[in-house]
């Protein structure tokens, strides 16, 4: 295990801040929290590059950035374009979400990455949302959809099918560290309890689903895997699956089972979303008018649930309300980072964060195909830090590299 007396002074501060960075991302446990974490972070990063002034900045090549930034560009375009100004405000709260928090982690862990406080920071954060959440089982009454302190059940379902990845492969392929493979083995476990507690079907089945898809796209892309490995990973997958799917089938019956009466609503949003598009095909309706226009020209009369603000599908969701511009910025910043990670496995299959990265990208994709996704402000802020931290590992990687082959 790694010994702390290993590090410098400083070394150690900026492991706590890092941490602390990550844990104010995954709890979600206060906005002060994450302001002062993130502010520290960004404080820290800026004098450990000035100090290593010398040594280059490795920044995100050009494909990842094709794939990356038009996206954001075309939804604030096409908020410009409509020229709603709720619209385009909504265009660049969302960049700031993903962008900024991305640019962080990437930026502040290219140059010293502390998996041990990453993992120590996703472990805190995932048992803040669950000491919650497991208080909430125990005191409320059966058949209660559990939501921690969240506005929804559903959002901390997308929360916790983030994270999991990155406890399961941390503990399952991190070598050494025996303690903190078995805290993050027991964190895991928790963490896919409450997620069946949340009754969340997008959630359980992203989750699962994105990891059969994960080992599929891992053999094809890196042509080998290590059999022990394939069986650990494939042997931990069907214990979760049946872990959390008997939680969820035993414990959540009528409405909040595996069926419920009010199914069908989504085809009935898509379809509504497609007529907005059909209508509206270069901008859309517009950001933050989607619920407005729904209302006004295209509920459908057979609509159960009038309520409801959003199309339960992020790419209904870009396409109605900022036109084939987002919608065609989001297939790019989906499909195209999809290929994108893959052709990165390809060249480093043996590190641990960037496996994660692909699974959990996976889960959060595929619950988004039924519910919000990644238009949730703190499951995009989350997305886009585990995303600056997987690429940051490749890059941390890539510099050790280069700096022993200097000294050769």
């Amino acid at each position: 295990e790694d010994n702390m007396t290993e590090y410098s002074k400083e070394e150690k501060i900026l492991m706590v801040i890092q941490f602390l960075a990550v844990y104010s991302i995954t709890s979600i446990v206060s906005n002060a929290v994450y302001s002062i974490a993130t502010t520290l972070f960004i404080l820290v990063t800026l004098v450990w590059y000035w100090k290593e002034k010398h040594d280059r900045i490795i920044w995100p090549d050009k494909l990842f950035c094709t794939m990356y930034l038009p996206f954001f560009i075309l939804i604030i375009l096409s908020s410009i374009l409509i020229g709603y100004k709720d619209s385009v405000m909504k265009a660049l709260d969302f960049t700031g979400w993903s962008v900024i928090p991305f640019s962080l982690f990437y930026f502040g862990m290219q140059k010293r990455f502390f998996d041990k406080a990453i993992i120590i920071g996703i472990i805190a954060g995932v048992w803040t949302l669950g000491i919650v959440a497991l208080y909430q089982y125990i005191v409320l009454p059966d058949n209660t959809r559990i939501q921690s302190y969240l506005s929804h059940p559903n959002y901390l379902a997308e929360m916790l099918e983030l994270s999991i990845p990155f406890l399961i492969l941390f503990a399952l392929a991190a070598k050494n560290q025996v303690n903190l493979r078995i805290a993050s083995s027991l964190s895991a476990l928790m963490a896919c309890f409450v997620l069946a507690l949340t009754a969340c079907r997008g959630g359980i089945l992203g989750l699962i689903v994105g990891a059969i898809i994960y080992l599929f796209v891992r053999l094809v892309y890196t042509g080998y895997m290590d059999k022990k490995k394939v069986l650990m990973i494939i042997g931990a997958i069907i214990l979760i699956s049946c872990f959390v799917a008997g939680i969820f089938h035993s414990g959540f019956t009528g409405n909040k089972g595996a069926v419920r009466s009010y199914d069908h609503e989504r085809i009935l949003l898509w379809e509504s979303s497609y007529a907005m598009w059909n209508d509206h095909k270069l901008t859309g309706v517009g950001l933050k008018h989607w619920q407005e226009e729904y209302l006004a020209h295209y509920i459908s009369p057979y609509a159960k649930e009038p309520q409801l603000i959003y199309p339960h599908n992020i790419y209904m969701f870009f396409f109605s309300e900022s036109g084939s511009l987002g919608g065609i910025g989001m297939l790019f910043f989906t499909v195209g980072i999809f290929f994108y990670l893959c052709r990165l496995l390809k060249k480093n299959p043996n590190n641990i964060f960037l496996n994660a990265l692909l699974w959990s990208f996976l889960a959060i994709m595929l619950h988004g195909q039924v519910d919000a996704g990644i238009t949730s402000k703190f499951v995009m802020r989350l997305y886009s830090t585990y995303l600056g931290i997987g690429l940051a590992s490749v890059a941390y990687h890539e510099r050790l590299l280069q700096n022993k082959n200097e000294l050769e």
